[in-house]
């Protein structure tokens, strides 16, 4: 508790302090045809003006790829540009979509940052819940930036909040998969199934193993395991934040994340 307490007083601190940002909404960032793509596929960006060269997060919401909306996250200091984007939900598609989605995001962001002071070199993808597992999966398998001819590892790192390491239930449901949701599954659209590739450095943040979403923890534990001993990137890190349930642990998730970019980019100078 005394953890937790500190942190939100930073946090306090931090919004206090923060200067007022512009914000552009509902910016549409797919070239799909699709009616339905056309009208999720939006972002919205935070910014200050008249800056230049400043660290980007990129954010997904959760919702279990079937609710939720685009939202900026909370307790990141004023020095990023954040990026909050919408994807297409099941089971208006097929949820594999939403990994697509969210690459064509990152993609946007890629190209289109700097005109928001933000610097494409230290671009952070991130996202709570479904929204981990979506930036898990563009920035482990290298098949989803190729497209947009990014490589995964140009992503400067990868903040993922209590996301799903094992395929995602919903994507496994609509892909006909009709065994109990707990039991573990290891394919291509799981992140612990894409491990054949440096990935960028990690970041992985979970609530109390206690009162988390089941198997949350320990399949994180695996990954952040794998990830190291295979060598896949040079930077691994688990924040198991204790007394917070699935839920609450987005909140101060900003704080371990700030933290985290630094980190990175004081390696990258």
């Amino acid at each position: 508790m005394k953890i937790l307490a500190a942190l939100l007083a930073l946090a306090l601190a931090s919004a206090a302090s923060a200067a007022e940002q512009s914000v552009e909404r509902d910016i549409p960032y797919s070239q799909s045809s699709d009616e339905y793509a056309r009208q999720r596929c939006a972002l919205d960006v935070k910014y200050q003006k008249d800056e230049s060269g400043r660290r980007v997060l990129v954010w997904f919401h959760g919702g279990g790829i079937t609710s939720g909306n685009k939202h900026f996250p909370a307790n990141l200091p004023k020095d990023f540009v954040v990026v909050a984007a919408n994807y297409r939900l099941s089971p208006k598609a097929s949820a594999e979509k939403a990994i697509e989605d969210a690459a064509e995001a990152v993609a946007w962001t890629f190209k289109n940052i700097e005109k928001f002071g933000g610097d494409p070199k230290k671009i952070f993808v991130s996202g709570h819940s479904a929204g981990a597992y979506l930036a898990g999966m563009v920035g482990f398998n290298p098949e989803y930036l190729g497209k947009f001819g990014i490589k995964n590892t140009d992503i400067a790192g990868l903040a993922l909040v209590s996301g799903q390491a094992t395929t995602h239930f919903r994507v496994r449901s609509d892909l006909g998969d009709k065994s109990n949701s707990l039991k573990p599954k290891i394919d291509r659209y799981a992140l612990l199934g894409s491990l054949d590739n440096p990935i960028p450095p990690l970041c992985l943040i979970l609530g109390d193993r206690n009162i988390e979403f089941p198997e949350r923890v320990e399949e994180n534990l695996l990954l952040a395991s794998a990830v190291k001993k295979l060598k896949l990137s040079d930077i691994v890190e688990i924040c198991e934040m204790q007394g917070l349930n699935h839920s609450q642990v987005g909140v101060p998730a900003g704080i371990v994340i700030d933290g985290f970019a630094k980190r990175v980019l004081a390696v990258r100078k």
